[in-house]
């Protein structure tokens, strides 16, 4: 086989390897998004699936039309008890960072509390979206 045959191997190759990576069951947690007044809220974590210890929970604020809502404060709690943990704004991007512990993934409940203009609202997300 000559060195040409080789390359268009190899290209062939690869190519089936990026297209059949891109089959691969996804283990990352969808949780759905919320609205609070005109602000789209959408929650992620790390790592992607809640574990019991040390989870870190980003809050996305997201204004019509895809602005970031980078103005707000942002605090969360597990379980809607205990004290207010306020989020780490990521730069003025519109999200919100704060790591909490938890202690039963598949019953627990983030709270989040957004503050604005002398507005707030609280939303809920459980964190095992199956419970819904």
């Amino acid at each position: 086989m000559n060195r040409a045959n080789r390359f268009v191997w190899l290209i062939i190759l690869l190519s089936l390897f990026l297209v059949f990576s891109g089959c691969a069951p996804s283990d990352v947690q969808v949780y759905p998004s919320q609205n609070w007044e005109d602000i789209k809220i959408t929650m992620e974590t790390r790592p992607s699936r809640v574990e019991k210890g040390m989870n870190e929970f980003l809050i996305i604020a997201t204004r019509p039309p895809r602005r970031p809502a980078s103005d707000l404060i942002v605090s969360l709690r597990i379980n809607n008890t205990g004290k207010w943990h306020q989020g780490i704004q990521d730069g003025h991007v519109g999200v919100y960072r704060r790591a909490t512990i938890v202690k039963d993934p598949l019953n627990d409940i983030l709270t989040v509390k957004i503050e604005y203009d002398n507005r707030e609202g609280l939303l809920i997300f459980p964190l095992n979206p199956g419970a819904l």
